[in-house]
């Protein structure tokens, strides 16, 4: 089973970094050591909450407080129909200008995007879909949100020797479920199985995918998919990171 495969060594030779050990430095530069990681955008988690009461006001209780909306209507977010398979929201054509900084996610997504000539009835996309760069870190595509909606599977990858973005709480927030590459500091709350789904070789991204694509694990599937929004709004908006600290 699918599960069986988190044995699977962490090996992505030159793509992973190494750890730095910061408590090297305390009583030099600095005198303590926060880590803080990235929280939910708030345009983010409104737009996704105007398209559901737009399309499906039936989600939403009595109140009008998209905070308490939010948490509230993650039952239905995560149960959308869904009529991609999988989504990267990347490919090669993406960054070739920093082409050191996204080795790794090219090859993930070159990896899904050779899926379906093995699996015919997989539906993949690995097309960028609404705005990049920095217009993607301070504007909302409406393309970009109905397709976070209408997507079951999330593969997310990092930058080349680098920890966290914003992707991960993005794809959280669509109640999809998130397939991502192992971390060493995980947000707050994340569970590998129980609110994302943590891949560890290219063999074992795709032994997950067919399991989680398996209608006999689509209820699976779907829950992770919501407890995924749920921790992503109940712990790690920008001011719980922020009380932590």
């Amino acid at each position: 089973q699918s599960k069986q495969n988190s044995q699977v060594a962490s090996d992505f030779g030159s793509f992973a970094g190494v750890p730095i050990n910061f408590t090297e430095h305390l009583g030099n530069s600095c005198a303590s050591v926060q880590r803080s990681t990235y929280g939910v955008r708030d345009d983010i988690n409104d737009a996704i909450v105007n398209y559901m009461r737009h399309n499906f006001p039936s989600a939403f209780e009595w109140t009008n407080d998209n905070v308490t909306n939010s948490l509230a209507i993650s039952p239905a977010v995560a149960k959308l129909s869904r009529p991609m398979d999988i989504r990267t929201f990347w490919n090669a054509t993406v960054c070739e200008s920093r082409a050191n900084r996204c080795n790794f996610r090219n090859h993930v997504a070159g990896e899904v995007a050779s899926l379906p000539s093995k699996h015919p009835s997989i539906k993949v996309d690995t097309d960028v879909i609404g705005f990049i760069h920095n217009a993607g870190r301070k504007f909302v595509s409406p393309d970009y949100i109905q397709a976070l909606l209408t997507t079951k599977i999330i593969v997310l990858a990092q930058r080349d020797k680098w920890e966290g973005h914003l992707r991960l709480m993005e794809g959280l927030l669509s109640g999809a479920l998130v397939l991502h590459d192992p971390q060493v500091y995980w947000p707050y709350g994340i569970v590998d199985g129980v609110n994302i789904v943590v891949y560890h070789s290219m063999f074992d991204l795709e032994e997950k995918i067919l399991y989680y694509l398996d209608p006999a694990n689509e209820q699976e599937r779907i829950m992770i998919g919501q407890r995924g929004r749920e921790i992503a709004l109940s712990e790690n908006r920008l001011w719980h990171n922020k009380e932590r600290l």
